[in-house]
């Protein structure tokens, strides 16, 4: 039985980077909580992975027409008449650099797209630029739904911030705590067992109490236990000001 190396090219050509754009990604912003199904989730990688070899083969394409014209020529030609197989083994080793290169170029990819995700440039320009609101209110658009969890949006670093406080009323008169978030899980708004986690940590009994420092190194809440929650974003700005 013949070994068809065709599928597995596929597979290290275009799954591979694109699943290493995505999980780059994902390393800034939470991906969708709808879940997948197998062929959504390969259709993604596959897309990624199109993109990726787009911008090698315009980078490549721009490379060999000022130094290799020649080159070029050979590859083409090999590529075109002689089979993927034999255009693989021909030139292994420029097919074992390409394909570095389409994973190193992948996950950069997925970096600047999680960046350009969570930095939301053109809904930022859209929202501080008069003509643009004017444009979006003439077609009926008066704002941008956000398909993150209230949690996440709420909690998400920006710019210039420093640390994120919380003041917590938990249920059945069980005191209050207030603390620097350092870590919660992002999980869809209809789940109400969130856990987060509390790092200088004080607590009173009453509202009219003081707070009094907890002599331990963070607190683990869940906010099904929890009343309200209030937040305060410490910038920068807010250090140079007092």
């Amino acid at each position: 039985m013949q070994f068809d190396i065709t599928g597995f090219a596929i597979f290290l050509a275009f799954i591979l980077p694109g699943f290493l754009a995505q999980k780059s990604s994902d390393s800034l912003v939470p991906r969708s909580l709808k879940p997948l199904s197998p062929a959504s989730e390969i259709g993604e990688f596959v897309l990624s992975g199109i993109w990726v070899h787009a911008l090698l083969l315009v980078v490549i394409r721009l490379f060999f027409a000022v130094f290799e014209t020649e080159y070029f020529r050979l590859l083409t030609n090999e590529f075109t008449y002689g089979g993927l197989t034999r255009f693989l083994w021909h030139y292994r080793f420029f097919s074992f650099n390409y394909f570095i290169c389409s994973l190193v170029v992948g996950y950069a990819l997925g970096f600047l797209r999680g960046a350009l995700i969570l930095k939301q440039p053109i809904r930022r320009w859209a929202a501080a630029n008069s003509l643009a609101k004017s444009a979006l209110r003439g077609l009926g658009i008066s704002g941008f739904l956000e398909d993150q969890p209230v949690w996440y949006f709420v909690l998400k670093q920006t710019r210039g911030l420093q640390a994120i406080f919380v003041d917590i009323e938990m249920k059945n008169g069980a005191g209050f705590y207030t603390g620097q978030v350092i870590s919660y899980g992002i999980l869809d708004d209809s789940v109400k067992s969130k856990d987060f986690y509390l790092e200088k940590v004080h607590f009173k009994q009453n509202r009219a109490d003081q707070y009094v420092a907890l002599n331990c190194d963070g607190l683990l809440l869940n906010f099904e236990d929890v009343v309200s929650v209030q937040v305060k974003k410490i910038r920068d700005s807010d250090i140079l000001g007092s």
